[in-house]
């Protein structure tokens, strides 16, 4: 598979809690593994997508994926 780089720190740095930190890091893995993944099998990644969840106590999500450019 492919090796990225993991922006070691971004999202759990503003909590302490050990089990969110756990819980995000496994985030961030997932969809790494899934972006990855869909874009091993020729999958156009780039776009943005609205999830609608149910029932309307849970938050609907907007996802946006864009390729950054190496430098």
């Amino acid at each position: 598979m492919y090796a990225t780089l993991y922006t070691v720190g971004a999202m759990e740095a503003n909590y302490h809690d050990e089990d969110t930190v756990a819980a995000i890091t496994q985030f961030e893995r997932d969809i790494e593994a899934l972006i990855l993944e869909a874009f091993a099998n020729g999958v156009p990644i780039e776009g943005d997508w609205v999830f609608v969840s149910e029932p309307p106590t849970v938050p609907d999500w907007t996802v946006l994926i864009e390729q950054r450019s190496r430098q």
